[in-house]
């Protein structure tokens, strides 16, 4: 079946997918912004019998009170095949979305409840969010490699401009990792490719952190090393799942 032969809804859902990797029902019904749930459920039913997506069960995962995750199956190749910002080597990992770790489904959704949760708050701030999923990031060659977890930008009624990067850090991953990930956060700001090709000031840098523990000591760490490096050009935030939400962030600063 091609795009053409899909509902559009239908189609929609493939795309939100390609974008994000992983979601809810719930927040797939929040992007198609249905007020009904089972008309979402609806579209998941047959997109899932016509092998275009797949889900897994609160059992499969072995997580107790947690909603059904959908993913894309191979049905949806040759549907999104050749569309309109679809990059076809990113296309071809719909073969292996099944098999994907808990600790990167989790990623995927909470990057899409953060956005969810930034489109709500622009539209009550009357600003303009433009936001960028890993996927996204993708066709942008001059962003930092391996991709940030996000990136977005938000525009008020002056025309005024904020760009972030938003880096989630986990607590089960080894400490080196998060220091290998603020070093090549500062050797890409001193290489200053971002502000060469955009003509944008260096972006903001948002890590959001899943537990205090990652949080306390990245906060340390950078703390420490802040007057060596070059991220104090730039501005870097730290909070926890629950602390982005409630927009509760800390500015980093070296150690008095």
């Amino acid at each position: 079946m091609t795009s053409s032969q899909l509902p559009k809804t239908q189609l929609q859902v493939l795309h939100y997918l390609y974008r994000f990797r992983f979601l809810t029902s719930r927040q797939i019904s929040t992007l198609l912004n249905h007020k009904n749930i089972r008309l979402t459920n609806y579209h998941l039913q047959a997109l899932t019998a016509g092998n275009y997506i797949g889900r897994h069960y609160t059992r499969s995962l072995g997580l107790a009170n947690q909603p059904a995750v959908y993913f894309l199956m191979s049905g949806s190749f040759k549907v999104l095949e050749g569309a309109k910002g679809v990059d076809k080597r990113a296309l071809r990992r719909v073969y292996r979305e099944k098999i994907r770790s808990l600790q990167f489904i989790a990623r995927s959704s909470f990057i899409a409840q953060y956005f969810l949760h930034l489109r709500e708050n622009s539209q009550k701030s009357a600003l303009t969010l433009h936001f960028f999923t890993k996927t996204d990031l993708l066709a942008h060659p001059y962003v930092l490699h391996p991709l940030p977890d996000a990136y977005f930008a938000r525009v008020d009624k002056t025309g005024k401009v904020k760009r972030y990067f938003v880096e989630l850090i986990d607590d089960l991953s080894p400490r080196f990792v998060f220091r290998n990930r603020v070093k090549q956060y500062n050797d890409y700001l001193e290489d200053g490719k971002f502000e060469q090709v955009t003509g944008h000031s260096f972006p903001t840098i948002l890590f959001i952190c899943s537990g205090v523990a990652s949080l306390a000591y990245l906060k340390k760490h950078l703390a420490r090393i802040y007057d060596e490096i070059s991220l104090d050009e730039t501005e870097v935030y730290l909070a926890t799942h629950e602390q982005a939400f409630e927009g509760n962030w800390e500015m980093v600063e070296a150690e008095e």
